[in-house]
């Protein structure tokens, strides 16, 4: 991959990536939007975006600290800088939940949940989700773990060791998806612990797919508009294929996925290209963070406005997410001495 791959294993980046990031954010909250705004359609099973997530950032701090880690850096040092990275992002969602959650007199539980959504802890005795304030939390509670596994088992284990684990998880998340149905594991009290091999799977992988990229000659790939656009239409494609639920969400984490995510690790990206992947990257954190407070309350103040409400909540989403941005970036930041860059994850 020439320069890029350099550049890449410098700063921990890879453009396709971060527009991959991007376009899958995107996805999740269409499907959410089809979620509380209705009806289901192309968007059905774009919750699988999540497993993406959690791939990409087993492969991205791979890259980003695991070198760093191995030269003494202390894990405490790597969890503290994780906390620093996602605190700021979460709380704003948060705090965006409990707004609007007042705004509409819903307040009996509000002081528990706007605690416990802070601290990035679930509410187990909730009737409903372990975070009612901001749904899609629970996967960032989950991206938290894998980061405390990583720093004190995975990144010990060589690649037989990380094989094993994710075969294990693998087998075990198979076995979750055939019992409920779907792969859709992380966000409901009654059974927010079965997403556990969910994200072990995913990330663990994408911490080993990140050693062998770093050791492997580069092969042709796709190009790189493929490589970008063809997770999203699998995923529309197997919205409709007639298949068991279960059956289609395993073949696309366990196999399609990561051989999706492998061909875009080969792609070149062209230099004029890189800005617009680099604003997909840097909005995906920021619209995940927001866009469900937003579309929950578009669901419940104005149920069955049809179009024109949905374009208006997607649209209310992206400028929150935008702003957001903006005010992440402007926020002064004092690196500390020693500490990597921990990528876009």
């Amino acid at each position: 991959m020439g320069e890029t791959t350099s550049s890449a294993q410098s700063s921990g980046r890879l453009p396709l990536l971060d527009g991959l990031r991007g376009l899958a954010a995107i996805g999740v909250l269409l499907y959410h939007c089809e979620v509380t705004l209705g009806p289901h359609g192309l968007f059905s099973r774009a919750y699988l975006f999540v497993d993406f997530f959690f791939l990409l950032s087993g492969f991205v701090l791979a890259l980003a600290v695991e070198p760093r880690l191995a030269a003494g850096w202390p894990s405490s040092a790597f969890l503290r800088g994780r906390v620093r990275r996602l605190w700021p992002t979460i709380a704003a969602g948060v705090a965006l939940g409990a707004l609007l959650h007042a705004w509409r007199g819903e307040t009996d539980t509000l002081l528990t949940t706007l605690v416990l959504g802070l601290l990035v802890l679930p509410w187990t005795r909730s009737p409903d989700q372990i975070f009612p304030l901001n749904g899609p939390q629970w996967s960032l509670l989950l991206e938290l773990i894998a980061n405390l596994a990583h720093a004190m088992v995975l990144r010990r284990l060589g690649e037989r060791g990380l094989l094993a684990v994710v075969m294990v998880a693998g087998a075990a998340q198979t076995a979750v998806v055939w019992y409920f149905g779907s792969n859709t594991l992380g966000p409901l009290a009654f059974n927010w612990w079965y997403a556990l091999p969910r994200v072990l799977f995913s990330y663990s992988l994408g911490v080993l797919l990140c050693r062998r990229w770093q050791r492997l000659p580069r092969g042709p790939g796709l190009s790189w508009s493929t490589a970008l656009v063809l997770p999203a239409l699998v995923v529309v494609v197997l919205s409709g294929l007639p298949v068991a639920v279960w059956i289609g969400d395993s073949l696309f984490v366990l196999l399609i996925m990561p051989v999706l995510f492998w061909l875009a690790s080969q792609a070149e990206v062209p230099p004029r290209a890189q800005p617009a992947l680099d604003r997909l990257g840097r909005l995906s954190f920021p619209l995940y963070a927001v866009h469900m407070p937003i579309l929950e309350h578009a669901g419940r103040v104005a149920a069955g406005g049809g179009l024109l409400v949905k374009l208006a909540a997607i649209a209310t989403a992206l400028i929150a997410a935008l702003a957001l941005d903006r005010l992440l970036q402007a926020a002064p930041r004092r690196p500390r001495r020693g500490a990597p860059a921990l990528g876009p994850a």
